[in-house]
């Protein structure tokens, strides 16, 4: 129900927290962070009657999700900054740029991946799959290095492609998670 209500309040008025960088952000983060993550595993373990267990893996993909939804949110705007400037869109992309949202953006993931290889190696061992936590994070890690070394903060199409390897790379972790 929290969940449903944060939708709300994103798009419907007189709230409409998209309006705002920070409250979408915020909203975004936690839905797609941790409600997705943390509340459904905790809900359906309720709903068919298992007893409470704190997991360290749903533990780890609500936040290490969190902080990648917290991304999203600000490179959200990024594809279409052309468009916002052209209607005195206020966005975080308008005000600071594409070069410095997908630095940013970049350098905040690329540190959620360390945290995540550091989780790997030093948690208590059988905790993660060692392989998959470590060495998959360390690969889409590298693929984000790679795509933003092509970023062109000049060419709509390079943000698009920049944008939507964010996407995946957020779909891919999901696919990683089974393994780690």
């Amino acid at each position: 129900m929290f969940g449903w209500f944060l939708g709300a309040i994103y798009s419907v008025p007189p709230i409409r927290t998209k309006r705002n960088a920070l409250a979408a952000g915020l909203t975004i983060a936690t839905v797609r962070g941790f409600l997705l993550n943390f509340g459904v595993y905790y809900a359906v373990r309720d709903s068919i009657g298992a007893t409470f267990t704190w997991s360290p893996k749903v533990s780890f993909i609500a936040r290490f999700m969190t902080i990648f939804a917290t991304v999203i949110a600000v490179t959200k705007d990024l594809p279409d900054i052309e468009g916002d400037k052209a209607y005195n869109i206020d966005t975080l992309a308008t005000k600071l740029g594409v070069a410095k949202i997908a630095k940013g953006a970049s350098a905040c993931l690329l540190l959620n991946y360390a945290g995540a290889i550091a989780t790997g190696l030093l948690t208590k061992p059988g905790t993660f799959n060692m392989i998959p936590m470590v060495g998959g994070h360390l690969a889409l890690g590298l693929a984000l290095l790679s795509r933003f070394r092509e970023l062109d903060s000049e060419s709509v199409p390079s943000i698009k492609k920049y944008y939507k390897h964010i996407w995946d790379l957020f779909y891919l972790e999901y696919m990683l998670y089974v393994f780690i």
